[in-house]
């Protein structure tokens, strides 16, 4: 698949299957799942576009459906049959490798973009032109890779960029996390989303307060590692 044009299409097509009756019930319960998760949001938001798309990966790659699948696989599953196998393949790489990770742009090398994973600490190399428009390096994005064959990964459409004044505070609570969680933190990526919703909410927006260790938000983070850990058979 060489153009990412073609794979939206795919993943629309996937999409639009699974809000079909009876179906369609799905799709809306699992975006209050993922707004319990990652923050309340609706159209009058400037940042809502983002969140839908965001939503959208997680529904495909993410969300467990009541048949034991994620949604891309339920679609496949389902409907597959009746794909060329050119498409089947496709869907199948889709499922197979990828992941939504905290990314840092690293400089550019040639033609390269490349990506730090900054919570499963692994580096990617993009092409150039797969920069979204207006980021830099040193970053941070809430992003997921998407590998539709052999050739390079690409960005999902559904991303959101970190505030660049939170840069050093966004790390610093990853490692923090990285330390209560006893491994890499991933369930601190929808609490880093609730806090750039906060951010982006708040008339003066203050580091220490949304991004800090000390921030509700984080607190509620570590909370609920506990929560998980109680309920850990002995």
């Amino acid at each position: 698949m060489d153009e990412p044009r073609e794979l939206w299409t795919l993943l629309d097509r996937a999409l639009a299957w699974l809000a079909e009756p009876p179906r369609g019930s799905w799709l809306t319960e699992a975006q209050t799942a993922f707004q319990a998760r990652t923050g309340e949001y609706d159209a009058a938001w400037p940042s809502y576009e983002e969140r839908v798309r965001m939503f959208h990966d997680w529904f495909l790659f993410d969300h467990v459906l009541p048949t034991g699948r994620v949604g891309l696989a339920e679609y496949l599953a389902e409907a597959g049959a009746a794909l060329p196998d050119e498409q089947r393949a496709v869907y199948r790489a889709l499922l197979a490798a990828g992941h939504r990770s905290l990314f840092e742009v690293d400089r550019s090398r040639a033609a390269r973009l490349r990506l730090l994973d900054r919570i499963g600490g692994a580096a990617f190399d993009l092409p150039a032109g797969a920069a979204p428009a207006g980021v830099e390096t040193c970053d941070l994005l809430d992003a997921r890779l998407l590998r539709p064959g052999d050739g390079a990964p690409i960005l999902a459409r559904g991303l959101l960029v970190h505030p660049r004044q939170a840069h050093d505070a966004v790390l610093e609570l990853v490692e923090t996390g990285r330390r209560d969680a006893g491994g890499p933190p991933w369930e601190l990526l929808d609490t880093l989303a609730r806090m750039k919703l906060a951010w982006d909410r708040a008339d003066n927006p203050r580091v220490s307060a949304i991004y800090g260790p000390g921030s509700y938000l984080y607190r509620e983070f570590v909370r609920s590692l506990n929560r998980a850990t109680s309920k850990e058979p002995a």
